[in-house]
């Protein structure tokens, strides 16, 4: 049976703070992974439905009720993805020269799906100095959605560091330092796909997505940062079912027993550290345990249509005083199925 999906579109009404390993709040991301997302979601389904409907509905870690991709930018009707980590399928005629792949770090949807399926590219066009490929059509409809005549120039998404300043509170001294964050175009901004496997849930979890775009998601939420609007649209499924192996496109923690089946000889992946500060409720001072992960774009072995992964206690093993509950890191993939062409 199909499981139904859904594409959340965030809308900015401002910019934001994704913090990536580095030092201080410097850095930020262009990507909402899944786990920051889910993390989000937990809050905000606690807020409306409470503790005990979040442990009970939401945080079933054998059971789901939905899975989560990362968010992933768009732009106009174009939607963005992670460049899989699978080799471009050619034409006879074409050499893997012929396709400046090396910088590109986003491909549009209609490129992935051809590229699932094991359909050469056809001529492409690019964005952003040739990080983000897309098909002519896609582009054609790009230049419409903002006016223009021309593509070459705009930015629909940039990370940028700010200044800021620090006051020392016995001096009264200032020292300036930088904050990272990330800004969309008019046209722009972040989507997810969610798969609801309880579709039961569907409507809370729309009303805690919406909760989340007043409230924020990220870092520096209380300088106005994090804030969208949130819109849902039915979504046509990626991929083939029927595969015997599979791309993320969420960050996927893979418990002992799944590590040999998921790491194939045509597996291709990298790994991602995930740590960070302990948000819940209330702030704490208090960071997760670190784990690493399998990233967004891998392609692993297995049936798309199997659970992988796991949701993985983060919970510090020592603080001054007990925590009030569990820590949890969302570390469920979002396969989709990538059929067996030529590898």
């Amino acid at each position: 049976m199909t499981v139904p999906e859904e594409i959340v579109y965030l809308h900015p009404r401002g910019t934001f703070h994704l913090g990536e390993r580095g030092i201080g709040l410097e850095e930020t991301a262009e990507v909402v992974h899944a786990d920051t997302l889910h993390a989000a979601l937990c809050a905000a389904w606690a807020l409306l439905y409470g503790e005990k409907a979040l442990a009970e509905a939401w945080l079933r870690p054998d059971n789901p009720p939905v899975l989560l991709s990362s968010a992933f930018p768009f732009a106009g009707p174009v939607r963005f993805y992670p460049r899989p980590m699978l080799p471009v399928p050619l034409a006879a005629e074409e050499t893997e020269t012929a396709l400046p792949l090396k910088k590109v770090l986003f491909v549009s949807e209609g490129l992935l799906r051809r590229h699932l399926a094991g359909q050469p590219y056809p001529p492409c066009e690019s964005l952003h100095n040739g990080e983000v490929l897309l098909l002519p059509e896609e582009a054609e409809a790009l230049r419409d959605a903002v006016k223009r005549t021309s593509l070459e120039d705009v930015r629909f998404w940039q990370v940028a560091q700010v200044p800021r300043v620090a006051l020392d509170v016995v001096t009264n001294r200032s020292n300036i330092w930088f904050f990272g964050r990330v800004a969309f175009h008019e046209v722009a901004g972040f989507f997810f796909r969610v798969r609801y496997r309880s579709p039961e849930v569907a409507d809370r979890f729309r009303a805690a997505v919406r909760l989340l775009g007043d409230t924020g998601l990220g870092g520096d939420r209380t300088s106005g940062h994090g804030l969208f609007t949130a819109r849902f649209e039915p979504a046509s499924p990626l991929g083939d079912p029927n595969a015997d192996r599979f791309l993320t496109l969420a960050p996927l923690y893979p418990p002992r027993e799944q590590v040999s089946q998921l790491l194939g000889e045509t597996s291709r992946y990298r790994w991602l550290t995930r740590g960070g500060w302990i948000g819940s409720l209330t702030p704490t001072p208090y960071r997760r345990r670190t784990v690493r992960m399998l990233a967004e774009g891998s392609v692993l072995t297995g049936n798309p249509t199997a659970l992988w992964g796991a949701l993985v206690d983060v919970t510090p093993t020592e603080t001054p005083e007990p925590l009030p509950h569990p820590v949890y890191r969302y570390g469920f993939a979002f396969p989709v199925g990538v059929p067996p062409w030529p590898r």
